[in-house]
This record gives structure tokens, sequence and C-alpha cells, in this order.
């Protein structure tokens, strides 16, 4: 059987990139002798990411960098100034997921012949940052990247664009990131969708009721969900809802104690604290029931990538709430049928498109399209077109 590695930089929380690497490695395995590869793994938070997207028990997963450092950013630097560890690990074909990894893969086709694939599920943010630098970098890990863009930005770039230049294919995850791979590498590409999985659908309200029983959840409310950090600008969602009377605004996924702090401190300085509701890491029967019982779903990062969770609360017939600013929720929710969009970043405006979807009472009337509309990301669709083009790289 043929060797598959697949190559992210670390495995450290739960996200939308995560479920997608999981994904891969489970319909590669079906085919292919598949591991996953990270250079940091979080030991301590591992088994919950494996419980939560499952995994084929015959998928391996090792770290690169094993050894020596415990410190995440550390061993992210190792793998950069030491691209050649990744040549231990054999394979005839590797699949990069981030700039370090396409580096090391590049390496590796040089020294050994090894073909690779970039997945570009967007280009290296802190060289070609889609918004203020200076606020992107609000973690340790983004500030080193800072430094080393100021101190060697150009040097990387080039390391950059030749290495995804000499991939022997290029996936990308959207129309968004395919102009984006055609502006800054000058490439085609393969659009490749994350799945959405099978689980997020339409169930009944008894059902959903009780899978998020323990919030107490009882008035109408609005949902965001994710990876909570301050570049996805769920204060803007908390300002939105103010002028918006009888409904709720529920905020659940990982988030860190200082911003929670911060967002429950804007509440209540807008007199709405007993209104928003930060719930944290939820299971995916309790994200289930929220989308199901949400009014709608509201997504508040400017210029997202992709989205994967505007899909999933559209599997389960709830509309979406975005930003008309050619980010990924431009292409996949319908205007007006699936959900509808804000003028970027306009508070009034979105609190104005909120109160519209609840009296036009958009979820009840086109649920049917809503979910309809999705049916092109399942992974029933996604799995079989990653099987089609890895296997003309690689057959069988």
């Amino acid at each position: 059987m043929k060797k598959i590695n697949i190559i992210y930089d670390f495995l450290s929380e739960l996200g939308g990139l995560e479920r997608v690497l999981f994904f891969m490695g489970n319909k590669l395995s079906k085919e292919y002798d598949t591991t996953l590869l990270f250079s940091f793994i979080d030991d301590d938070f591992k088994k919950e990411i494996l419980k939560t997207y499952g995994l084929t028990k015959n998928i391996k997963i090792i770290e690169i960098q094993n050894g020596g450092f415990k410190n995440q950013s550390w061993k992210l630097f190792l793998s950069l100034i030491n691209p050649g560890k990744l040549l231990q690990h054999n394979a005839d074909l590797m699949i990069s997921n981030s700039f370090l990894c396409s580096v090391m893969c590049y390496k590796n086709k040089i020294k050994k012949g090894i073909p690779y694939i970039v997945f570009l599920q967007h280009p290296p943010n802190f060289l070609y940052p889609p918004q203020n630098l200076k606020g992107w970098a609000n973690s340790f890990p983004r500030k080193c990247a800072v430094l080393l863009k100021i101190l060697f930005g150009d040097y990387l770039k080039n390391k950059d664009k030749i290495a995804v230049r000499n991939a022997d294919k290029i996936f990308v995850n959207s129309e968004n990131i395919y102009k984006k791979a055609r502006e800054i590498y000058g490439v085609e590409s393969n659009i490749i969708y994350p799945p959405v999985s099978d689980s997020f659908k339409k169930i009944d309200d008894k059902d959903a009721k009780s899978f998020i029983k323990r919030f107490n959840i009882k008035n109408k409310f609005i949902l965001t969900h994710g990876r909570i950090i301050p570049d996805k600008r769920v204060d803007f969602i908390i300002k939105a809802i103010k002028e918006i009377e009888n409904l709720d605004l529920v905020i659940s996924g990982t988030i860190g104690e200082k911003l929670k702090e911060n967002l429950l401190s804007l509440a209540n300085q807008n007199g709405l604290s007993e209104r928003v509701k930060i719930i944290g890491k939820i299971s995916e029967d309790e994200l289930v029931g929220l989308y199901n019982l949400a009014e709608a779903f509201v997504i508040s990062a400017p210029k997202e990538d992709f989205g994967l969770t505007p899909i999933e609360a559209m599997a389960c017939g709830t509309p979406v709430i975005f930003w008309k600013d050619g980010g990924g929720p431009c292409e996949t929710v319908t205007e007006g049928v699936s959900g509808i969009s804000a003028k970027p970043y306009d508070i009034m405006d979105l609190s104005n498109k909120i109160r519209f979807a609840l009296e036009s009472n958009l979820k009840n009337k086109n649920r049917k399209e809503i979910i309809k509309s999705v049916s092109k990301f399942s992974e029933k669709e996604i799995g079989k077109k990653l099987l089609e083009e890895v296997q003309k790289l690689l057959p069988k």
C-alpha cells in the first residue's frame, strides 16, 4: 500500500482546520497507508481532539520535532531552521497544510524526489496580512511570526513562493483563496471545499432542546461559534444586539479567560449582561442543538478565508448573517435565501440585518432551501473529489 503523510504545524486546538485534517486522513486511509505529522503536539489536548473529531485507528499521529523543547513556538522555529527533519519520515506523497510544512516538503522533494501537494488553507497571514498586522499579533506565537517577518520578510516570502510553485498539485479551500493563490503565487489550483460533517442536520426541536438543557437558554437567541479569538470580532455582535429587544446572544467554542472577561465587560457596559451567554467549549451534540434552535448564525470575522461554521449552521437549516467583504461566506451563503449580508463592519447595518432575518422569519420560510444549498459541501462529495485528485498524482 502506498504511503501518504499529511503535515501541519501543530495539534493543539479544536478548529475547522483540524477537522479537515482528520477528514483527509480518514478518507485517504481507505486507499493509502496514511500518517498525520505535526511539528508540535499538545499531548494533554490530543485525547480531546481525537474524541471530538474521530480518527481511523490505523492512522498514526507523529510529532516531527520530538524531544527537546516543549514549547510550541520553539518547535515551529526548529522546523523552520531545520526543514530536513521531515526527511526521516518516508512517504510516496506529502500533503502540506501550511507555509512551514510546504518549505519542508520542498526540501524533501529536492533531496529524495518525493512529490507533494500544497493544500493552501490561506496564504501565511504573517507574510501577507489580511488586515492590520499589529492587531493580528495578539498571541506569543503570532508576535514571534511578526518578528520573523520584520527581520526576514523578503527571504521568507521567497521561500514560500518557491515551495508553493514547485508543488506537484495545489489545492485551495474556496474561490476566495483560489484568487489569492493566483495573485500571490501566479499559480492555478484545484478547489476542494472543507466538508461539513454528516452530524450537522435538521433534528426535532425536542431533541435539540434536550442537547442544550444544561445551558438554561429560555429566550430566542442568535449564535456565534468557533475558536473565539480577538480576530473574530465578536464585540461587533454584542454591540449590534443592543437595539434588538427580546433576543439573546450565545457564544460557544474555545475562548481564553482574558477575552471572555473583556466580552462580558462589554456586554455589561451596554446593559446586556443578562442577554449575552458565553458557554465555552461544547460537545458536537450540543453544537447541533444550538445550530437547530438559533434564529440565525452570525459570523463577525472580517474577511474570513472560508468559514466552516456558517456551513454547519446552514446544514441544520439556520440562516447566516455575514459581512459583504469578499470573504468566504460571500461564496457559500446565498443572499436572501440562506442568509443576509451586512455592510462591512457597520454595526448598525448588522443590527438591522439581524432584525430583518427575525422579522421576515427567514429561517422557517427558507429552511428546506437553506439545507439544500450546502449539499455540495457533504463529506461524500468532497471525499470523492479529494480521492480523485490524489489518485491522479498517486495511483493506487
